[in-house]
């Protein structure tokens, strides 16, 4: 059962580490929240553990660019953990089995616009499927593309069979009012068509583990904060974690209809198979 929270501070000594979602949590696209500099900046003065979670095919160190210019002290956070951050290592480094099967030559999905997630030189990147060994989809090379611009490659890349590597499982994110799609969804379409994905990101456990195992804490002791079902409160459930659910992101419009926690609130949780353990409409102490 999901309990509604009115103050973020009426839950901050239950916990000795929180993770942060970025997009929707801490910032709205272009300026954070008040209310999440706030809370943030107050957690930290307690001597909280925390640590930014997201999503991002960048590597960490574009986010943590990014957040001190909208007003976050980086020394606030224990580390900034991002999918792409994790393709970089795992994919870049060849680090296990899967990732050092991968062939030289990679289509790269996104390169334009997300330029370091692997690093330069680990592959030959080349500019049409067939010449291509797999696939990494960073995402689409602008915000206004559409999934259909990517049909004709996603087809012909599926019937070479090429693995793809998605470095960002968010299907869409809203930026000003306005939903753009994201690698997650380019990647839930080649599924659709028979192809072999492998996600790195949120909801899948490998990334909440590598959280845990960077703040040293258990997940009893810790809680995620986001505001999307599909990844940052389903990943919470898979790993054990408690999680808080923001209504101001990507569920805004259909949390809004629903009029707080009631029926209709478990109805939306349950068709995305994720139950948070508690609700906010923002983040505010």
């Amino acid at each position: 059962m999901t309990t509604p929270l009115s103050a973020f501070a009426e839950i901050a000594d239950r916990y000795d580490g929180f993770i942060f979602d970025v997009w929707g949590t801490l910032y709205d696209g272009g300026s954070a929240f008040p209310g999440a500099l706030d809370a943030v900046g107050a957690l930290a003065g307690m001597g909280k553990k925390l640590l930014v979670l997201s999503n991002s095919p960048r590597i960490p160190e574009v986010v943590g660019g990014r957040l001190a210019g909208i007003g976050f002290d980086l020394a606030w956070f224990t580390e900034i953990v991002t999918s792409g951050g994790m393709v970089a290592d795992i994919v870049g480094g060849r680090r296990d089995a899967e990732a050092a099967a991968l062939g030289r030559r990679v289509l790269w999905l996104g390169q334009s616009r997300f330029p370091d997630t692997v690093p330069a030189g680990s592959f030959t990147v080349v500019e049409s499927v067939e010449d291509a060994d797999w696939i990494l989809n960073a995402g689409p090379e602008g915000p206004e593309s559409r999934l259909e611009d990517y049909e004709s490659r996603l087809s012909d890349s599926r019937a070479r069979d090429l693995p793809m590597i998605c470095a960002n499982p968010d299907k869409n994110v809203v930026h000003g009012g306005v939903r753009q799609i994201c690698a997650g969804a380019m990647a839930e379409r080649y599924e659709e068509m028979g192809g072999t994905v492998r996600y790195f990101g949120k909801p899948y456990p490998e990334i909440f583990t590598r959280c845990l195992d960077r703040m040293g804490l258990p997940a009893e002791q810790v809680l995620v904060v986001g505001d999307n079902l599909e990844t940052d409160i389903l990943g919470a459930n898979r790993t054990g974690i408690d999680s808080l659910l923001l209504g101001c992101g990507i569920h805004a419009a259909a949390l809004a209809e629903n009029g707080g926690v009631n029926d209709q609130f478990d109805m939306l949780t349950s068709a995305h198979g994720a139950h948070p353990t508690y609700f906010s409409d923002a983040l505010a102490w």
